[in-house]
């Protein structure tokens, strides 16, 4: 079975973005649960101390915890609102741990399939931020899916008791992680 995980580049706890990476999850069970493991990961229930002044010989105990929760992934679906045209400390900073961790200064992203979606609640719904988001992956060696889903802020993707909307559902499952879950999938097991 293919582990492929779910997290959020958002800095705010049970934001919209965590919300859709756990959606998305269940989505992934309901459609894909034989073939495909789905991971939540929320970056806030990790304390990461900035990474600027670090060296690999200084990793604290939630580095470490971090890092294992990407081993043996096969893709990466992402959920990312924007911070004034680019993604938050919070996930720049793991970013940052997840390199450090390693000894030839290569993250889990290197090689990995990943696709980006976001909204937000007011604003641009993420639009802004993509690119730079992409940019980041592109630069760390992720197989950026290149069709991203902006939620946008016409419509929460959620109804009122917290549901995710039959629409949006439809454009997830027909946009990024219908073809995320393909194109793992059509990777042979190694």
């Amino acid at each position: 079975m293919k582990k492929l995980l779910f997290l959020s580049g958002s800095s705010h706890v049970g934001s919209v973005n965590w919300r859709l990476a756990s959606a998305a999850a269940a989505i992934t069970k309901q459609f894909f649960g034989n073939q495909i493991n789905p991971v939540t990961l929320d970056l806030m229930h990790f304390d990461l101390p900035s990474f600027e002044d670090a060296s690999e010989n200084d990793q604290p105990e939630d580095a470490v915890r971090l890092k294992a929760e990407f081993d043996g992934v096969a893709g990466i679906f992402m959920s990312s609102d924007e911070y004034t045209g680019t993604y938050s400390a919070v996930l720049r900073n793991a970013i940052g741990w997840l390199r450090l961790s390693d000894p030839n200064l290569r993250t889990p992203f290197d090689g990995t399939q990943v696709a980006l979606c976001g909204s937000s609640g007011r604003g641009a719904g993420g639009l802004r931020g993509q690119p730079a988001l992409q940019q980041l992956l592109n630069e760390l060696g992720a197989i950026v899916i290149p069709q991203h889903l902006e939620m946008g802020t016409a419509e929460s993707p959620f109804d009122a008791s917290g549901t995710l909307r039959p629409k949006a559902q439809k454009q997830l499952l027909e946009g990024c992680l219908g073809k995320l879950c393909g194109n793992i999938l059509a990777v042979p097991a190694a």
